[in-house]
């Protein structure tokens, strides 16, 4: 029952985008309340707790600001659009295994690949690629196609070398892409226009990616003169004999070159610049309703359009029902944001963050946004909440910051929050697929983010100055 709510919620908000009608709004608030209610039982005590507390919080400040009775169902489904893309984005992740790419990824870094650094720079790398198409679901299929060949290198602790590489590539181009919601939220919320910042964006987190690459591979040639020639010598040789192993075996399938995979993202990504530019629709929205007819072409393109179709239908329920926490607490947060706009609470959060400003100065401040998420994600809010709250209040004009800036402060600091917040999906992931705890993954990504903070911080002050 639960994913046919949550699929009818989101056809409800797809089709109002298009045709906006008053009755359908109806419609999708009172199904956003009858998610909430149904879900409540079965989601986590932290995660009830949470969700609760948003549900408190709204309700308190419509009782006081005395709403009428409407605001209290009409205030649901705020974030329905945000909910939409991590519902769709997954179906990406289908071509790119329909393709086989990651066979192909493997023998090429198992016959290409003879330093552990190098190998590091590769995985953080194609983390990064797929990151910026795939979204979540990189970190498991970054993980199944690089750990079988970890033991033909010279790695002591193996699944720090693999979980440090994968989650630096993976959060660096959470800054630009539009797959990831965050990016998506920050436009909608700030009213920038995403073309106008992926000029500062993109070769940030390309300079992000070059500094995870210099911080690893010092690690690795460190790693590597421990362990003596001997132990070298008999790794390299056991990769020889897999390399030939698999060549007598030919059990490869026929797999696409990876590099196809960069031309779906320049192509996706073009596409989505395109529709931004000529059309007045909301970016969160153009990108959900891009991705599934972009999967099934590119699919088709691999003569495998129906098996795209009987993918997805066991896909889209299996992964709408594991999102029913990430509803209930993005439903019960959109709840307390529309009740702040009812109520008009959001002049008085306003006020106090001019206070702020003010008493810190523009420049420190600047340098605060970053820490918002971040500090955020240690209370057990996605990153994405966190940033749909601070982006409410954190008003551009009003701040004397430009809206660009601001974007790109709240995107930097996201950026930090994947990699070591230990309570979202990144680090639980990570940690599920390693077999460590999500805390340990987290502090194995404290020392390049704190690196990345700094450079995001230089980077604002840069950017300022210069405006």
């Amino acid at each position: 029952m639960k994913p046919y709510l949550f699929m009818a919620a989101i056809a409800a908000y797809l089709v109002s985008a298009f045709h906006p009608n008053e009755m359908l709004q109806w419609v999708i608030s009172a199904v956003s309340l009858l998610i909430v209610m149904v879900v409540f039982r079965s989601v986590k005590r932290f995660v009830k707790g949470m969700g609760a507390a948003f549900l408190c919080i709204g309700m308190i400040l419509l009782a006081i600001s005395g709403a009428p009775w409407e605001s209290y169902i009409r205030g649901f489904g705020n974030m329905l659009n945000i909910l939409s893309l991590f519902a769709l984005i997954p179906l990406i992740a289908i071509p790119i295994e329909l393709g086989g790419y990651a066979l192909r990824i493997q023998k090429i870094i198992q016959s290409k690949i003879k330093h552990s650094g190098l190998l590091y720079t590769i995985t953080s790398g194609l983390s990064y690629i797929l990151s910026s198409f795939m979204n979540l679901a990189t970190l498991p299929m970054m993980y199944h196609t690089i750990r079988p060949s970890l033991d033909l290198y010279p790695i002591e602790q193996k699944e720090r070398f693999i979980s440090r590489a994968i989650t630096h590539g993976y959060s660096m181009p959470i800054v630009w892409t539009p797959v990831a919601p965050i990016v998506g939220i920050i436009v909608e919320m700030t009213g920038v226009q995403w073309s106008s910042i992926l000029p500062i964006v993109i070769p940030f987190s390309l300079l992000g990616l070059a500094l995870d690459s210099f911080m690893g591979r010092r690690i690795a040639n460190r790693r590597q003169k421990l362990l003596g020639q001997a132990a070298i010598d008999e790794i390299a040789a056991a990769r020889q004999d897999s390399i030939k192993s698999g060549e007598r075996q030919s059990e490869e399938r026929k797999a696409s070159h990876p590099v196809q995979i960069v031309i779906a993202i320049l192509v996706f990504n073009g596409l989505i610049l395109l529709l931004e530019t000529f059309t007045r629709s909301s970016f969160l929205l153009l990108v959900s309703v891009s991705v599934i007819p972009f999967a099934f072409l590119w699919s088709m393109l691999l003569g495998k359009g129906k098996l795209f179709i009987e993918e997805s239908k066991i896909l889209l329920p299996d992964h709408l029902l594991r999102m029913k926490e990430q509803f209930f607490v993005f439903l019960s947060a959109g709840f307390m944001i529309s009740s702040i706009q009812a109520s008009g609470a959001g002049h008085i959060i306003n006020g106090g963050i001019m206070a702020l400003k003010d008493m810190v100065g523009a420049d420190l401040f600047l340098l605060l946004i970053p820490l918002i998420p971040l500090v955020l994600a240690f209370v057990g809010l996605h990153p994405a909440v966190a940033l749909a709250l601070a982006a409410e209040s954190l008003k551009p004009q009003a701040l004397g910051i430009s809206v660009g800036l601001t974007a790109i402060a709240m995107l930097t600091g996201a950026a930090a929050a994947f990699m070591v917040g230990p309570y979202n999906a990144t680090a639980g992931m990570m940690a599920a697929l390693s077999g460590q705890s999500s805390y340990k993954v987290s502090n194995w990504n404290v020392p390049y983010t704190a690196a990345y903070l700094v450079m995001a911080m230089v980077l604002l002050l840069i950017l300022k100055k210069a405006g």
